[in-house]
């Protein structure tokens, strides 16, 4: 008799644990935004807060066809001009896929090899000098664990004149390591490729190697290899290439308003200065989630997107990292591990990440910086466009294909707890 009534009582407790587990797992999978192409625009609408945000373009597409892209705000809030989907302006550090990309094209063509010592290449030498006998490798630049510190002060500062980017690099990195024009070379105090630390001066190392084995400039080889096979027609690296007419102003919050600022060209132009649209960047998206072979051989991309470091690595703030590329969940509260990259400054937020598993892509170009004023803004147009394209393929899909992208759904929702 006390053996049964203890089964039963483990019975119910089964119960009820899956009952909450089950629970558990519909909340967690529970979309609360529910957009589809019937509401998107007037989700994202409500969303956009004029106050705190100037314009906007925002895309969702998958390997070969887009869902939904349009612009909203303003490209110039004073005469009232719409920011467009043909509107171009500045991506910040989504700039900086192109030198995972390039790095790869080098490859191929047997100029360098990702995991070689960046001293093979260099007109000068570079050691951490916490660790001299520990070589730094272009792969450490491309994972942002080189023990390169980052030094804003300096990137930052170094505003210069759009005719001089061609040249820049060169100077610049002679300047920084070989005469400490700026100071002592700032490292951490971490062993090459034990610590991630994101740094601008770092991927333009890369951008800079790449110039010395192609014996071309970064802008030119980016041109001839990625711009021209993909038709990007509206991306640059310099404002004047841009269409003047269609390149937006520039906006940072403040308060209960927007003010308009100026912003240009970095010397260190590979990390920030890419300049396009919204068609473009989707075009070159697409482009990376198709695994276009006009751009990249099957293992090159593979090298390009796949994670590139171990949880033994130290300050990781990401899932990892593959070449130039982040791979990362709780984006803007998107549960969903994407792989790609967002960029911003006072007066840019920009944000380009795609699911490899649905091959859904999802992108968001602003001309106002992201801050506490507007972040919630932000984070509901994402998870608008996140929303948008899940149940656009759910609404399209076969059965089996609707099975697997729920069990997607719910893996990583709960995934993204833990």
């Amino acid at each position: 008799m006390k053996g049964k009534k203890l089964l039963k009582k483990i019975v119910l407790v089964l119960t009820l644990l899956i009952i909450g587990f089950i629970s558990f797992l519909l909340y967690q999978t529970k979309d609360d935004i529910n957009a589809d192409l019937t509401n998107i625009e007037e989700k994202l609408n409500s969303y956009y807060n004029s106050t705190k945000m100037g314009g906007f373009a925002v895309s969702v597409f998958n390997a070969d066809s887009i869902i939904y892209s349009k612009g909203f705000g303003y490209a110039n809030k004073q005469d009232k001009k719409p920011y467009t989907t043909n509107t171009q302006q500045y991506i910040a550090s989504i700039s900086k896929t192109t030198i995972g990309i390039a790095l790869m094209k080098a490859e191929e063509l047997k100029l360098l090899t990702i995991d070689d010592p960046i001293n093979k290449h260099l007109p000068f030498k570079i050691y951490n000098p916490n660790f001299p006998q520990d070589e730094i490798t272009i792969k450490q630049l491309a994972t942002h664990t080189s023990s390169l510190d980052y030094n804003e002060l300096v990137v930052e500062s170094l505003y210069i004149e759009e005719t001089e980017k061609k040249k820049t690099l060169n100077s610049f990195m002679s300047d920084y390591f070989k005469h400490n024009k700026y100071g002592t070379v700032k490292f951490t105090k971490f062993k090459p490729g034990t610590d991630w630390n994101y740094s601008n001066i770092g991927a333009s190392l890369a951008a800079y190697i790449i110039e010395i084995v192609s014996g071309t400039s970064f802008s030119d080889f980016t041109q001839t290899n990625i711009f021209n096979p993909l038709k990007l027609n509206n991306t640059y690296w310099t404002e004047s290439e841009s269409d003047s007419l269609i390149h937006t102003n520039y906006y940072e919050p403040s308060g209960d308003s927007i003010t308009n600022v100026q912003t240009s060209g970095v010397i260190l132009y590979p990390s920030r200065d890419m300049i396009t649209n919204i068609k473009d960047l989707t075009k070159y998206c697409q482009a990376i989630i198709s695994r276009n072979n006009n751009l990249l051989k099957p293992d090159s991309f593979n090298k390009l997107l796949s994670p590139q470091l171990n949880s033994s690595i130290t300050n990781l703030e990401d899932d990892s990292n593959g070449i130039f590329f982040m791979i990362d969940r709780n984006n803007y509260g998107i549960t969903y591990q994407l792989t790609g990259m967002s960029g911003g400054d006072n007066c840019i937020q920009t944000m380009m990440w795609f699911d490899s598993k649905t091959e859904l892509g999802y992108i968001f170009l602003g001309n106002t910086g992201f801050s506490k004023l507007n972040r919630s803004n932000h984070n509901l147009v994402y998870n608008a466009l996140v929303s948008l394209g899940y149940n656009y393929t759910m609404d399209n899909s076969s059965i089996g294909k609707k099975i697997q992208l729920k069990w997607h759904n719910v893996y990583n929702r709960v995934r993204a707890l833990f």
